[in-house]
């Protein structure tokens, strides 16, 4: 007569409780990005930039806070977490451990000529 064993992590295989499960959750509807059609579909825009003339400790900036490498702004940059920094001029994402940056304090959007008003 031979006997044979069930691994059943503890439960007795004859108990016969139901086990409840989780319902499965709703799918959320979100609205998906307009898309642009062509490069003409895009305007230029321009911003004016005020850059503070003495650098600070990145770790001291907030989340999503602009600032620049260098004090005459020719990089803006916004810090995205404590470790990344994503450049404007083409979105490349810098890993970095700290440093010294210049905050820019204000951004400004300056209309183009074509669309300026004249009350």
């Amino acid at each position: 007569m031979t006997e044979i064993t069930t691994h059943t992590n503890g439960i007795n295989a004859t108990n016969t409780k139901e086990t409840k499960t989780k319902a499965p959750r709703k799918p959320r509807y979100l609205a998906g990005l307009p898309s642009v059609s062509s490069v003409n579909d895009m305007i230029e825009a321009t911003y004016k930039v005020l850059c503070d003339k003495t650098p600070t400790e990145f770790s001291s900036l907030d989340n999503y806070e602009f600032f620049c490498m260098s004090p005459d702004a020719a990089s803006l940059m916004v810090k995205v977490s404590r470790s990344k920094a994503i450049r404007i001029s083409d979105r490349k994402v810098f890993q970095t451990n700290g440093g010294r940056v210049y905050r820019a304090s204000s951004i400004n959007y300056v209309l183009p000529k074509t669309e300026a008003r004249t009350d």
